[in-house]
This record gives C-alpha cells, sequence and structure tokens, in this order.
C-alpha cells in the first residue's frame, strides 16, 4: 500500500484523509477488490441494519480512503505508514460473526413461502387423510374385483387356517409342471407356486381377526374377509406416506413435503389400489423404507460400520419389496447405481452388503419353490412368454402345452406390449401434472446437491422397471402388474419442487395470491378422484361377482368336492372350495376327472359372464372356447357331457352350474 499524502509543515494527513472527512461508520477496506461472496455478505448486513451505512463508492484508480481512529504525531506517520503495510485489515468473515448469513438454496424454497408450516402442520394431513380413508372404505368399497387380489387372499385364509401356502385355485397347467417335474400331485391342499408370497403372509393376519365372520350369508353384500383385507391396505397406505414425507423432508424441505403429501392424499389411483386387495400399497411402503435407509446411509458423521448396516437394511426392504410384488426385481440396477454412488471410495463392499441382504431375503423362498414345483421361478415365468395382451386364463388353461419361448415371439409380445404401454403411459402414473413435472425437473439444476445426485439413479430405477412391465404387459391402471405407483410420491415431490420454484422467479406481490397455488396443484391432481366420489356405482362388482351367489356353491358342495370354473378365484375365496380352471379341452376335463388326479372327481361347472359375453364366433366358435360352445350358448346341450344336470343362477340366468346330481332341490 503506498504511503498516505502528508501535509508538508506538519506532517498530519491532508484533510482528504482525515476522519473528519469519513463517515464514522464507513467499514475499513482493502485495496485489493474482495470477493463476490464477500460484496454479497456485506451488502446483506448492511441492508439489515439500518443504522449501519453503506460504504462510498470509490474509482477503481483512486487512492482508497482509510478511516484513522486517532490522531498521531507527524514523527510517528512513516511507522503508522509501514504498520498499514504488514498488518491486514479485520477478515470480513469475522465481521460477520455477529450476524451470520444463510445461503440461500434453490431448491428448497422458503418454508411457508406457498404452503403453512410448522411443527404441527405435518398432523393436519391425517384430518383429509382419515375421512378419505373412511369415504373409499364405506362408500366406495365394493368388494375385491381382481381375480389376483381374490387368488392372494384364499391363499391368505388358507395361512390363517394353518394350511401353509396352499391354494384352493388350482390351474391345469399347474398340474403339468408338477407331473413334468416329477413331484406328486398332492391330494390335500395344493401348493401355490405362482404368486410372491409377502401380501398373502400380511393378509393372513387380517383375516385371522375376523375368522369367526368367514362364513358368507346370503345378505352380505361386501365379504368381511374383503373389507379386511381393505384395511390392510389403506394401513400400508398411511405408514407409506408417513415415510415419503420424512424423505421429501430430507431431499428438500417441510413445505415442499406438505405440499407433495397432500398431492399424494388426493391421488386416486393410490386409494384405488389401496382397497384393492393388490400388493401395491405394500409395495409402495417397502420402496419407501428402502430409499429412507439408503439417504440415511449417506449421513456424513455415521461410522463405517453403521453406514453399512443402514445399507443391509435398504437391501432387506428390497429383498422384501420383491417377494412382494415379482416385477421389482427389474428395479435392482438402478437401485445399485445408486448405492455405489454414494459411497464410491467402498463401492465394491457397499454393492457386496447390498446384494446380501437381498439374497438373504429372496433366496429361501426360491428354494422352497424349487422343492415344490422343480422350478425356482414356479409358473411366473411363463408370464415373460405367453402370448402379447393374453390372461392368465388363456395359457394357464392348457394341460400339455406351455408356452415356449422364442426371440420372434418374444419380440413381437415387447412390441405390442410396449404400443398399448405407450397410450396409457399418462393413466398408469395416475394422470398426475406434479409427477409428470418431473421428467420436466430433469432439464433443472437444483442448488442442493443431494436431489440432483439422488435423480438420475431413481430415473434408471423406474426405466428398468417400465421394462419388465412392458414384458409382462399391462390392461389397465388398476393392472396387477402396474408398479408404476411406488414412484409416483417421489416422482410429485421432484415436480412439486421444480414448480414451486417456477414460482418463486415471477416475484409474486401478495404472500395471499401465493397460496392459490398449492390449491390449485392440488385440486388439478385431485380431478381423477373427484370423478370417482361423483360417480354413480351399482353395490357390488357386477359382472361377474355377486358374492352371496357364489357363496352358495359353498352350501350344495362338501369341502373335498372339486368345480370346475371360468373364474374359480372367485369360487375358491368365496365358496371356500377348490376350483379347477377351466381346461382347454372337454378332453383334458375328462382325464382330470376320471383319473382323479386331484384326489377326486369334478362334480361341477360353474360358467359365469366371463365366458358368456364373448364374442360368439371369433372367441366361442372358432376361439380358446370352442370345445365349450354347447355349454356355453343357451339352452345347454348337455348330451355325453358327464355332467347332465344343470341350473340356471342369478343374475337373470347370466351364470349356470352343471352337476352330476341335482344338489339345488335336495342338498344333502
Amino acid at each position: 500500500m503506498p504511503d498516505l499524502p502528508t501535509n508538508q509543515s506538519s506532517g498530519e494527513p491532508t484533510p482528504e484523509s482525515t476522519p473528519e472527512s469519513t463517515p464514522e461508520s464507513t467499514p475499513e477496506l482493502s485495496t485489493n477488490e474482495p470477493s463476490n461472496d464477500v460484496q454479497l455478505a456485506f451488502e446483506t448486513i448492511a441492508s439489515g441494519d439500518k443504522k449501519t451505512k453503506a460504504p462510498p463508492k470509490t474509482s477503481r484508480h483512486s487512492p482508497t480512503k482509510i478511516k484513522k481512529p486517532t490522531r498521531t504525531p507527524a514523527s510517528t506517520s512513516r511507522t503508522r505508514s509501514k504498520k498499514t503495510k504488514s498488518e491486514p485489515l479485520p477478515s470480513p468473515s469475522t465481521s460477520l460473526q455477529t450476524q451470520p448469513v444463510a445461503a440461500p438454496v434453490e431448491s428448497s424454497p422458503k418454508p411457508g413461502f406457498i404452503f403453512p408450516t410448522g411443527t404441527y402442520s405435518k398432523y393436519l394431513l391425517l384430518l383429509p387423510f382419515i375421512a378419505l380413508g373412511l369415504i373409499y372404505l364405506t362408500f366406495q368399497f365394493r368388494g375385491l374385483s381382481s381375480s389376483t387380489a381374490m387368488d392372494q387372499a384364499q391363499i391368505a385364509r388358507h395361512l390363517a387356517e394353518g394350511k401353509g401356502f396352499s391354494s384352493g385355485y388350482i390351474r391345469p397347467l399347474a398340474i403339468w409342471q408338477l407331473e413334468s417335474s416329477g413331484k406328486p400331485i398332492p391330494v390335500g391342499p395344493f401348493p401355490d407356486f405362482f404368486h410372491a408370497p409377502l401380501n398373502p403372509l400380511l393378509n393372513s393376519i387380517a383375516l385371522k381377526l375376523v375368522q369367526p365372520y368367514w362364513k358368507l350369508s346370503p345378505i352380505d353384500i361386501v365379504y368381511i374377509g374383503d373389507r379386511a383385507i381393505a384395511v390392510v391396505g389403506v394401513l400400508f397406505f398411511l405408514g407409506a406416506l408417513t415415510l415419503w414425507y420424512a424423505i421429501a423432508q430430507r431431499l428438500f424441505n417441510q413445505a415442499t413435503a406438505l405440499l407433495g403429501c397432500a398431492i399424494i392424499i388426493t391421488s386416486d389411483c393410490l386409494w384405488q389400489f389401496s382397497i384393492y386387495g393388490l400388493p401395491q400399497t405394500l409395495a409402495l411402503f417397502l420402496f419407501g423404507s428402502a430409499i429412507w435407509f439408503h439417504l440415511k446411509s449417506t449421513d456424513s458423521h455415521l461410522t463405517k460400520a453403521k453406514r453399512l448396516l443402514l445399507i443391509a437394511g435398504s437391501g432387506a426392504s428390497v429383498g422384501l419389496l420383491i417377494l412382494a410384488h415379482g416385477v421389482a426385481v427389474w428395479l435392482l440396477p438402478g437401485w445399485l447405481v445408486m448405492v455405489s454412488r454414494e459411497w464410491p471410495s467402498q463401492r465394491t463392499i457397499a454393492i457386496c452388503t447390498a446384494m446380501a441382504a437381498v439374497a438373504l431375503i429372496i433366496v429361501p423362498w426360491l428354494i422352497r419353490t424349487q422343492i415344490v414345483s422343480g422350478s425356482p421361478w414356479g409358473l411366473a415365468i411363463y408370464e415373460l412368454v405367453a402370448p402379447a395382451n393374453s390372461a392368465e386364463t388363456g395359457y394357464m388353461r392348457d394341460l400339455y402345452n406351455p408356452p415356449s419361448p422364442s426371440f420372434g415371439k418374444l419380440f413381437s409380445r415387447f412390441q405390442e406390449n410396449l404400443a398399448s404401454h405407450s397410450q396409457a403411459f399418462l393413466a398408469s402414473l395416475g394422470t398426475n401434472l406434479a409427477a409428470i413435472a418431473f421428467f420436466i425437473s430433469l432439464l433443472h439444476r437444483f442448488d442442493a446437491p443431494t436431489p440432483n445426485r439422488f435423480r438420475w439413479p431413481l430415473l434408471l430405477m423406474w426405466a428398468g422397471t417400465t421394462f419388465g412391465i412392458i414384458c409382462l404387459g399391462t390392461g389397465s391402471l388398476l393392472s396387477p402388474s402396474n408398479l408404476h405407483i411406488i414412484f409416483l410420491p417421489l416422482f410429485v415431490f421432484y415436480g412439486a419442487a421444480f414448480l414451486r420454484t417456477l414460482l418463486e422467479r415471477l416475484s409474486l406481490p401478495s404472500p395471499k395470491i401465493r397460496y392459490v397455488f398449492p390449491t390449485l396443484l392440488i385440486a388439478i391432481c385431485g380431478i381423477p378422484m373427484w370423478n370417482t366420489l361423483l360417480a354413480n356405482k351399482p353395490p357390488v362388482q357386477w359382472p361377474p361377482y355377486v358374492p352371496p351367489f357364489i357363496a352358495i356353491l359353498g352350501e350344495w358342495y362338501h369341502g373335498d368336492e372339486i368345480i370346475a370354473s371360468d373364474m374359480p378365484w372367485a369360487v375358491a375365496w368365496y365358496a371356500q372350495r377348490k376350483s379347477l380352471l377351466l381346461p382347454k379341452t372337454i378332453k383334458d376335463f375328462n382325464r382330470i376327472s376320471d383319473y382323479r388326479v386331484l384326489g377326486d372327481a369334478i362334480t361341477g361347472l360353474y360358467l359365469t359372464p366371463l365366458t358368456g359375453n364373448r364374442r360368439l364366433f371369433s372367441e366361442i366358435y372358432k376361439g380358446p372356447y370352442t370345445d365349450w360352445v354347447m355349454q356355453i350358448t343357451r339352452p345347454p346341450v348337455t348330451l355325453g357331457f358327464p355332467l347332465p344336470v344343470f341350473t340356471p343362477l342369478p343374475i337373470d340366468g347370466e351364470c349356470i352350474l352343471f352337476s352330476d346330481r341335482d344338489r339345488w332341490s335336495r342338498p344333502d
């Protein structure tokens, strides 16, 4: 720093450098220009303290004016000048210690900016959740309507009865699987090796609690078992919502978490899955557990042992997720990428720990399935090679020829499934505006590092799961293979944070106007729910399900007798009787019955609108039911058929029962 200009006669500073010519509150400035961050900090302090005046602007080439606290003799002016050179000026950080400044975070808008926050704000979400839960369980729930849900429900009841993982729904292809593997076909409970086990296992606990009410009476429009399973789904939805709220707080802030959870609560597809009996809400809870364990393991203060333990917890959650829904196996590559990115220095040990936890959960079930059926995958593997857009009731009816894989068939199947899935892509995410905004937010760089680092593995997990869903095929929003909904909360949180960031940049003048944004966003995302609540629906899931009319079969048939049907899942669930899926041909039917392959003859055939409402020529006369034309059409012809007696059943005679004798007039 150059010497200060002085008066030649007195040796004192010139008037332009005296303290009187400089405001007393002006801070000392270094000749070196401060960085932008330091200038911003000083400006922030200056704007926050009304008593403090801003420093005078100086030209870059003009001598810097420095405040002198006291006058000094002329003899010490050179010494003072040297001290000015050797002693550094007070550090800006020292002056900032009394008034710290928080750095703004773009990805986490100010709490309460456009959504009310506070200690008890999260509990306010319980009120609309409880209200909507009661509305859906009381007014919207009309019983189970999914064949997969009923099939898993009757497996759960067998578990509650102590019969193990057995099923009253018997597929002809399952008989072929046992015979081709050299396994004995059991006379008693038929083992299940088609479904993932976790959902029936948990539902069995709820069914055990209502065991005294298992028998369905003629006046029970909704079965008590259906309600118990629906309550379990709603409880898992509540648990998942709690987990995702905690996850959103770690990724963003409380305001974004509250806004996102409010959107999730008004998501009709999640409520429908909650009362549908499928494992999707259980999968939603387990996926949230895996993400929470993973985010917890990224805390910097953790020891290596604690971090590995949390990674193992994430792996165990993923393993349970696979046991809840087999499609979840397709998210493993993206999940492993997520684990490896968070611990690059110990990548190998992290991946090995995670995979060991997954294997520890799923391998015992694979071993059990191998012992029971001769294949670790059971019948589920045929879902990947069956004809495109074909229901389980198609290829599972074959007693001799299972679907065979070939590259041409697989490629054709993938093309057809991809085309149908593309048309229903938005519906698979519940037509949720905030969730769709996630894909736009990929172009936006959040200021906080965690959301930026986490979203790409999230995209990989979703892409892998989507590939698996396309391989299986999806028929509708509530399809059993639709696992898109487990990503819905994260998509909503990212989309909500992105939309809030855009709103911040508008600089709206009044905070009251900003409250319009969350209200409007929640209302738009909740349009499907409003449509569902206002729709006028019949009290039962007809066609084809009327539980009391199906349960009457349990009165006409004894416990060991077998009924063939085009909807055996409903017969096994409501009538609590063994039911064989209608074989492909009458020849196969006679072989199973005459040789008592299942331990007894088939004494009943129950046909419903599932076959009666099919196209007459393309699906009955020339289609997969060509061998059953005489039984499906009205009036039926029983000449030469082993079950000669029949009676129409409600509603309006659209169902029909063939039997070996008159059981309805003179029941035993």
